[in-house]
């Protein structure tokens, strides 16, 4: 029997039977529109996920902090420069294996003001390359080489921090659901930043007067008006005002949030020449200064390390830890989201089976009934020569065809109900893309499956009518 035979033939019985076959084709289109349509939602929420993560940091990159346990001097700075984010401890790092950049970031926290409004910002220095990777909402970004007005690009979220007191309340965006009408990008700003390099000092000079003191007085008694005048410094420099203009905002809605969502971008460069103008040497807050001296070098808050593979990053992670550095990365989050995922996957996956194999259960039936009703046919098919082979594919061909046409028409009306999912669900908070996803491969699979469970239901009737006695066969009414 010719191919072509064996497909006509089967489609022709499975014709003269329509009701039957559609009945079945109708249980193996629901359990494949159920396998393909859980499976969907639960792709969808890992791709979200990952864009998330992504937005958020790169999967082969890891963000470095100093170590702790250093030793410190009486005045609490810290003496041991070997756990500090320092420019050869850098060097280091990038002469590690499977790094691919180093790049540190040099962060100020502080409060930013406009009339009556006031809010939280902090203020990184990154190299430029990431500044052109940004994308902008509006305006541009700051170019290298202006050690005058800071020049920074703000957060997309940098205004919701922005608010005021009145009466008893804090009013803001998130209680009252309105931005504050404030243009970032049209005035010159003050950053102020708290002066932690004025407070050590100030230790110091305590400490140092308190000493001379006890040292002039034999009996141990304290010139009053010496203490006084060591406990208040001559001028409050407590906090530092830095001069800056936003030349653009940063792409992305206000529920948006990435790590820079309220930040302030800033040329590192501009910003290490700005501090060192404006401040000098030894007065730059959050550089220490062992044994009370300035470094010789630029302490960093993050040094960002850049893995050549994603599987690397773990061993890279752990070796800057032995250092004794902390370090963590986006991609432990992720590993750990994935595994929760695929318990996901694995249920949803499962409840959608229950409905396919109910339908494997049909074409079985089906296929069964179609053996007894058509025993005399197979009897003459034997007698007449045809190959017991040949009896069997043909019985397997129409189970096949079953799962093959329902697979096709669960998938079309998948990709529906996906559609209908993510339509609906456009609007909904917190949702920023599919939730519900079909890949192709997912489609391919779906159709595959559902065929291969149809030819397998069909296994054993088609094994039955095989081992038929041709005269019994013919025999019966």
């Amino acid at each position: 029997m010719s191919f072509y035979d064996l497909m006509s033939m089967s489609l022709g019985n499975l014709w003269r039977r329509k009701l039957r076959t559609i009945l079945t084709v109708l249980g193996v289109l629901i359990g494949t529109t159920s396998i393909v349509a859980m499976l969907s939602l639960a792709f969808g929420m890992k791709q979200q996920m990952m864009e998330q993560y992504e937005s958020m940091g790169s999967v082969t990159q890891i963000n470095v902090s100093p170590g702790g346990g250093m030793d410190s001097d009486s005045s609490g700075s810290q003496t041991d420069t070997s756990t500090m984010l320092t420019e050869s401890n850098m060097e280091m790092f990038q002469g590690m294996e499977h790094v691919k950049s180093v790049s540190p970031q040099l962060t100020f926290d502080g409060t930013m003001k406009s009339g009556r409004y006031s809010g939280y910002a902090n203020m990184i220095g990154v190299d430029q390359s990431m500044l052109d990777s940004q994308e902008l909402d509006k305006g541009e970004v700051p170019k290298a080489g202006n050690s005058g007005t800071l020049q920074v690009l703000g957060g997309n979220q940098l205004l919701t921090g922005f608010g005021y007191v009145q009466g008893d309340e804090y009013v803001d965006y998130y209680s009252t659901g309105e931005l504050p009408p404030i243009d970032l990008m049209t005035q010159i700003h003050q950053l102020q930043v708290y002066n932690d390099a004025a407070e050590s000092e100030t230790v110091d000079q305590t400490a140092s007067t308190d000493a001379s003191t006890e040292d002039s007085s034999g009996d141990g008694d304290s010139d009053s008006a010496g203490d006084d005048a060591a406990a208040q410094p001559a001028e409050d420099n407590s906090m530092l005002n830095f001069r800056i203009k936003i030349t653009g905002i940063m792409a992305g809605g206000l529920e948006e949030y990435n790590n820079y969502s309220q930040s302030l971008l800033v040329n590192l460069d501009d910003l290490k020449s700005y501090l060192t103008k404006n401040f000098g040497k030894g007065k730059i807050p959050g550089q220490p200064k062992p044994n009370g001296k300035p470094l010789n070098e630029w302490v960093y808050t993050t040094i960002v390390v850049e893995v050549d593979q994603a599987d690397n990053v773990e061993d890279v992670m752990k070796s800057i830890q032995d250092m004794g550095f902390f370090a963590n990365s986006n991609k432990e989050l992720i590993d750990s989201a994935q595994k929760s995922l695929q318990i996901v996957e694995l249920v949803l996956g499962g409840i959608g089976m229950v409905a396919f194999l109910v339908a494997a259960i049909g074409i079985a039936n089906t296929m069964m009934m179609s053996t007894y009703e058509r025993t005399k046919e197979i009897g003459v098919m034997k007698v007449l020569g045809c190959d017991m082979r040949d009896i069997q594919k043909l019985f397997l061909a129409e189970a096949g065809f079953i799962g093959l046409i329902g697979g096709i028409v669960g998938l079309l009306l998948s990709c529906g109900v996906s559609s209908l999912i993510n339509h609906f669900s456009a609007g909904m908070e917190g949702i920023g893309g599919n939730i519900s996803l079909i890949p192709w491969w997912l489609a391919l699979a779906a159709v595959a499956f559902s065929t291969l469970m149809g030819m397998v239901a069909g296994y054993f009737p088609a094994r039955r009518a095989m081992k038929l006695s041709p005269l019994a066969a013919i025999h019966t009414e």
